[in-house]
């Protein structure tokens, strides 16, 4: 079982661009950096909020956004590093977005709020604006 956890898992967006792997419950980029992580089908990112879910396609899974679940939390976590496999799967034709979703973010997007968090830079929210 435990062999089973170290082989990653290739997840696409739903625009076709290979997101990066799945290990265990955690995302990482194709450059190791975890990103986010499962809870069930559903992803959250290292602030703890929602990224998406992933919904099986005919040729894979792949990962997906629900707008309507944007609002949705989870704990917040402090990412790992793991070393990416050599070889990057190719990317797919993209699948047409259901109603009330939108594709999944790329990688260095998802990266980059890893890189914010990890630096101790702060996104402002309209929170910082109220007096």
């Amino acid at each position: 079982m435990e062999e089973e956890a170290s082989t990653p898992q290739w997840l696409w967006t739903w625009n076709g661009a290979c997101f990066g792997y799945r290990r265990g419950d955690s995302l990482f980029t194709c450059g190791g950096i975890e990103v986010g992580r499962f809870s069930r089908a559903e992803l959250y990112g290292v602030d703890g909020r929602y990224l998406g879910e992933v919904r099986s396609t005919g040729d894979g899974d792949r990962l997906i956004t629900s707008s309507y679940k944007k609002s949705c939390t989870a704990a917040a976590f402090v990412p790992t590093f793991d070393r990416a496999p050599k070889e990057k799967p190719l990317d797919r034709p993209g699948q047409p977005l259901y109603c009330g979703y939108e594709d999944f973010p790329l990688p260095e997007t998802a990266a980059s709020k890893v890189f914010d968090r990890k630096n101790g830079k702060r996104r402002h929210t309209n929170a910082d604006h109220l007096q």
